[in-house]
């Protein structure tokens, strides 16, 4: 009997409630059970399909004969295909450089001025025959406009079209390094041949313009389908009962502290290098490669743990934990020394009670947290060790600990809903930026995580008090190129400081 049907007949038996079940391996068990669970969740209506498509094709597909990539492009962008530069104007359907047009300009007037003061110009056969791009006296009069204004300006249809062309040549060859693509870095791109042309313009790539230029250009997004468990309470009443109840003796117990006295503690894991599950990619590609650092580096993690003040702002020192081999880190060469982190190592990142001892020991329990504090933690069971943190508090400390409800942290823990999130983001806009322009940096490494945190511990709560944490991918996405990872982190931490 397959695999398959032995798991099938397990999972049959389950839901028949017989003694007898079939025996199987650990991992067909593992599957089994999983499928029972999702079966049993679309049965009580907790199970959600999210399905999503795109434009893609198959190597083996057979393709439409009569479909033209070009018929989805404007027609202006169609005339405009193989343009070298922006640096044109459209006359009569044609174009022609501005530098060309300016010579005309310049050629076009004679000495002197008629009786009526009007200025002496050559006649228009001579300047058809000289110049073959003009064709109609509406063209010579522009030349005189231009000669008033002093100054060409670029047609803006040539400016995107020729946008359009440098765009999927760059597009190709960042695809076919294996680098993580989405429209934000798109927008990236059309922001660097802006500047690396000098180009003026404000064109910066609406969504439908992007959505009608990958499909003329047969780049998509991946296809996935996920089934997604909805996880439900069975008493959601009692749960929201308790969270009012929670926040309300919060705010009872805030007025006993000062606000500077008053913190939220989260713990967060974080993967070596964070990327996102999607890229562009040539619509009919079947294997998606891209590049990594290490493989290490999107398989093993290190976990943060902030704490953040009433009043809205970060302490200055943040602990960090790394999984080392031997539980402690090396001394030649040691690791980077961050004034502003704790670092920490055991065999494992996930944090126990001893390195909860640690935390407080060298984080809490100093000169930079006052003597009397009050700390807003989540469900996690250390955080109710006392015997724990007074092993390794001083006599002249006090701590008071209030505990979220568990199930509850998602909606009402501050780092979870405003740090967090936004921070994740921030780093994995940060590894495509670094995999494109900085060829050099190893995001994995613990020396690199350690100077990326250093500086970018100020970014949270920045984005708090500025409330807009899309200004991450804006920011980034008009940065000029850098020479370190590092200053982008610091000229972004310079940005969010002038817009708060």
């Amino acid at each position: 009997m397959t695999t398959t049907l032995l798991i099938l007949l397990h999972v049959l038996a389950v839901f028949k409630h017989e003694p007898k079940k079939p025996k199987l391996e650990r991992t067909d068990q593992k599957l089994a059970d999983r499928i029972i669970s999702l079966l049993q969740q679309h049965e009580d209506g907790n199970l959600e399909s999210y399905e999503e498509t795109t434009l893609e094709t198959c190597p083996d597909e057979e393709l439409d004969p009569d479909y033209d990539p070009e018929e989805c492009l404007e027609s202006t962008e169609r005339n405009f295909a193989g343009i070298g530069s922006p640096q044109m104007v459209l006359f009569g359907g044609i174009l022609v450089a501005i530098s060309k047009v300016w010579e005309a300009v310049l050629f076009y007037p004679l000495n002197g001025l008629y009786r009526n003061g009007r200025q002496k110009r050559r006649k228009p056969s001579s300047m058809f025959a000289k110049f073959k791009f003009l064709k109609t006296d509406m063209d010579l009069r522009r030349l005189v406009d231009y000669e008033k204004a002093g100054e060409i300006k670029p047609d803006s249809r040539a400016i995107i079209a020729f946008i359009s062309a440098q765009l999927y040549e760059r597009t190709i060859k960042e695809i076919r390094s294996g680098h993580i693509l989405h429209d934000s870095v798109l927008r990236s791109i059309i922001s660097e041949i802006i500047d690396d042309y000098q180009i003026e313009t404000d064109f910066y790539g609406s969504p439908n313009w992007l959505n009608t230029w990958k499909r003329a250009h047969r780049i998509s997004s991946r296809r996935i389908t996920t089934f997604v468990s909805k996880k439900r309470f069975l008493d959601k009443d009692v749960l929201l009962q308790k969270m009012d109840q929670f926040v309300k003796d919060a705010r009872v117990a805030f007025q006993g502290f000062d606000p500077l006295s008053t913190y939220n503690l989260d713990q967060s894991g974080f993967q070596k290098e964070l990327f996102t599950k999607r890229t562009l990619a040539e619509t009919g590609t079947e294997t998606i490669e891209i590049v990594t650092s290490s493989a290490t580096g999107i398989t093993h993690s290190y976990t943060v743990l902030p704490m953040l003040r009433l009043d809205g702002l970060l302490h200055p020192k943040l602990y960090v934990v790394f999984a080392e081999p031997s539980g402690s880190f090396p001394q030649n060469p040691p690791p980077y020394n961050a004034p502003n982190l704790v670092l920490a190592a055991a065999k494992g990142h996930i944090m126990g009670k001893d390195l909860m001892a640690d935390f407080f020991e060298r984080v809490v329990f100093t000169d930079d947290v006052a003597d009397d504090v009050l700390l807003v933690a989540d469900s996690w069971p250390c955080w109710r060790r006392d015997d724990v943190i007074d092993s390794v508090r001083p006599p002249n400390k006090k701590v008071k600990t209030i505990i979220i409800p568990p199930g509850a942290t998602g909606q009402i823990q501050p780092l979870d809903i405003g740090i967090f999130r936004q921070f994740k983001k921030f780093m994995k806009n940060l590894t495509e930026y670094a995999q494109r322009k900085e060829k050099d940096f190893k995001p994995h490494q613990r020396d690199s995580i350690i100077k990326v945190s250093e500086v970018s511990e100020n970014l949270p709560h920045f984005l708090i008090a500025d409330a807009e944490p899309s200004i991450l991918a804006d920011v980034l996405s008009h940065l000029p190129r850098m020479e370190t990872v590092c200053l982008v982190f610091w000229r972004l931490c310079g940005h969010l400081r002038s817009e708060v």
